[in-house]
């Protein structure tokens, strides 16, 4: 089985969630209603990245804008595959995605509305991720629904994970299960068997409330908290302002230069 999620590459420029977002008091339970999503399945395909970036687009549109929406994943397919596109992700199609590349997809063109691409996910994997079919309507209707900017935490702790879900309210999460994580809701990990990525969007004392396109039998499950450290990553959407960005880019560059100037006077 390969549900399609890969370790996103080293960057020193990946901006860090608790550098910029600072903790607040917050629940010990955030279950907010989440019945109306359609969730979008990914059948056989290793496209669990672009399904889980609608649905946490689909997330947070429902609180900026109170629109109870549905994107569809084939359009994030062939914009990260696509190797005329500006967010081409580099991997062969069978391999699945990063992390990063799914925020650039929605940063750069944004999640279009499900109709009238839709998600056929019994189409061959090249022309489900063909641009043949992607329609000037189609990318305007995605510009309408892009993300700011976003941030990352590698093997998040239990706190920060539940800070970063009641702040931001949708967080996409690498994580590494194995066959115990399917046909139930409250899945067991034992071993790094298969990576997959998912979308958290609640809470419990004791567990992560997770949606999850692979398994239709149990599309929300409960992650227990004693599991965390099967998660590798998690990132989410940050609306920052563009000076605030620039001013944290700015930061990165002039660390990384201090870095640099550092081995070389160590080499001397």
């Amino acid at each position: 089985m390969n549900t399609g999620a890969l370790p996103r590459p080293k960057d020193k420029r990946d901006f860090k969630l608790g550098k910029i977002q600072a903790p607040i008091q917050i629940p010990d339970t955030f279950l907010p209603d989440n019945s109306w999503i359609q969730v979008n399945y990914q059948g056989q395909t290793p496209m669990c990245g672009e399904h889980a970036g609608t649905h946490l687009k689909v997330i947070l549109d429902s609180y900026t804008d109170q629109i109870h929406g549905r994107k569809t994943p084939r359009y994030g397919a062939v914009k990260l595959k696509d190797p005329k596109s500006l967010t081409y992700d580099g991997y062969p199609i069978e391999d699945g995605t990063d992390m990063r590349s799914i925020f650039k997809w929605l940063q750069v063109y944004g999640a279009d509305d499900f109709e009238p691409l839709g998600n056929d996910v019994t189409l061959p994997l090249n022309v489900y991720c063909s641009p043949q079919f992607i329609l000037p309507e189609m990318d305007a209707n995605a510009a309408q629904s892009k993300i700011k900017s976003y941030a990352f935490i590698d093997n998040p702790s239990v706190d920060e994970l539940k800070q970063s879900i009641y702040q931001n309210k949708a967080v996409l999460l690498l994580i590494h299960c194995d066959d115990g994580f399917w046909g139930t809701q409250y899945p067991t990990f034992n071993s790094s068997k298969y990576g997959h990525f998912v979308v958290a969007d609640g809470y419990t004392p004791n567990s992560i409330r997770i949606i999850d396109s692979a398994d239709s039998r149990f599309p929300i499950k409960y992650i227990g908290t004693q599991y965390i450290g099967f998660i590798i990553e998690s990132g989410t959407a940050l609306d920052l302002p563009n000076e605030v960005i620039a001013n944290l880019r700015q930061q990165i560059s002039l660390l990384q230069k201090v870095v640099a100037l550092l081995k070389q006077l160590l080499h001397l």
